[in-house]
This record gives C-alpha cells, structure tokens and sequence, in this order.
C-alpha cells in the first residue's frame, strides 16, 4: 500500500468532505474533537445542549469486562454475557477566564420551563422567577461551567407526565455517544490558588447504552432522531463560520 497515495486521498477527502462528514463516513478510522452533552424529556424532546467549548484536560473511560470469574469446589466457573456492560466515565477540565462561544440549538418549546434561555439553571429554582442572560451565545468560563452544572442539576429531574429526562453524552474523540446516568459523585467542582478565578470540574458518567441502541427503543420518532443525530450534531458544529453571527446576542 502506497503510503503517500493514502495521504492525498485523505487530503482530498478532508478538503471536499470535511473532518466531520468523513468520520460519519468511516466512524472507525477518523475522528471529530468534540464532545457534548444534550439533556431531553423523555420524548426525546430537547431541554438543553451544551457542546463543551474547551476540551477536557482529560478523559478516563473504564470498560469493565463481561465476564465474572468465581471459585468453587470444583475448580473456577467463568460467566459471560453478549449483553452492554455499563462503563464509567471521567472528564476533568476548565472552562479558562475568557469568552467562549458556545454553538448548539435552540431548546424546544417543550422544555423551555427548565431550559437556560428560560433562566431556570436548578429544578429547584421558582420557575416564576426568570434569571436574565447577558448572552445565550457567548459565556465566560464561569458562565460555560454554571451551563454544565445546570445540566447535571436537572439531569435526575422528570416532565409534566411524571417521566424521568434524559441525558446524553456525545465523545466524538473517540467515536462514541451514550445514554448516560450521574451516578452519587456526579459533578464535582474546585478552585486552587494556582488557578483563582478559573472551577476546575470532574465529571463522573455512567453510561446506560450506546446511543444506536437508546434510539433503537424509542418507539417514537422525535427531536432525537431527526435532530441529535450523530452525524448532524457534527455538521452542525462544522458550520461555526455560517452560524457566529447568530450566536453572538449582546
């Protein structure tokens, strides 16, 4: 194999495709440095969605074996199972001091009563009582990082009909994207010294299922599907020239 044919095959493809289209392509060859959370009813309807402006310092994903391995009398029994095993993720990081500006989609009319536009950043909160936003486009890191706290906040939280939201998690530097659950330790936030002014987060995940499979059960073909789709999420995040000047609300 002629390894400078492949390189400009790619160069091509990249510069016709674009980064994003050629992962939805080959989702196991190339990647998209990205990652996002996305907060639904259970509907599949949109709450909130944040795509984390800054990377994470770091990113830790335990894939526990489907095997369990037990002594007996008689020797060792070895159970396995084809079933998803959940697995266990952690995302450290910071926002940093500056603006960023954080791309995404509007929420549905459905989920404007906990939405961020809406000013509702906790189920708590009085929802008579709107907080103002200085700009839904463009946050601080303080204002991206209250943004994924808000999120977390309301990811245990239910819709008029009594049914638990949603939370998905979207790592598309590794080509994966889950139905996830925050588990006790959920959201951990801390400020040093070093870094004043500047919450560095820990983000503890577990994932429930692979998105194809979480979509695979809803037997209703909503705002999930249409919208939040693997590839559509990248296309949409690709689009940052097109799509600045909207983001932008002073």
């Amino acid at each position: 194999m002629d390894l400078r044919s492949i390189t400009r095959r790619y160069n091509q493809q990249v510069s016709e495709l674009g980064k994003s289209l050629l992962h939805t392509v080959f989702p196991n060859d190339f990647e998209v440095y990205m990652m996002a959370l996305e907060l639904t009813d259970a509907d599949g309807n949109s709450i909130d969605y944040f795509a984390f402006p800054v990377m994470p310092e770091s990113i830790q994903k335990t894939e526990l074996k489907r095997t369990n391995i037990k002594k007996t009398s008689s020797g060792v029994t070895v159970l396995s199972s084809a079933t998803f095993t959940p697995e266990e993720i952690t995302i450290k990081g910071n926002f940093g001091r500056q603006f960023k500006i954080i791309l995404g989609k509007e929420p549905s009319p459905q989920g404007v009563a906990f939405s961020i536009p809406a000013g509702k950043l906790k189920l708590s909160e009085n929802k008579s009582i709107k907080t103002p936003d200085f700009s839904i486009g463009v946050k601080t890191g303080y204002g991206a990082t209250k943004i994924l706290q808000s999120i977390i906040n309301k990811s245990n939280g239910v819709g008029k009909d009594g049914r638990p939201f949603r939370l998905y998690f979207y790592n598309m530097a590794l080509g994966e994207s889950y139905l996830v659950a925050v588990p006790p330790t959920g959201l951990q936030l801390s400020m040093t010294q070093e870094k004043n002014m500047i919450w560095d987060y820990t983000l503890n995940l577990t994932t429930k299922a692979p998105l194809s499979l979480a979509l695979f059960f809803d037997k209703n073909k909503t705002s999930l599907t249409r919208i939040l789709s693997t590839s559509l999420i990248q296309s949409t995040l690709n689009k940052t020239g097109s799509n600045i000047a909207n983001a932008i609300r002073f």
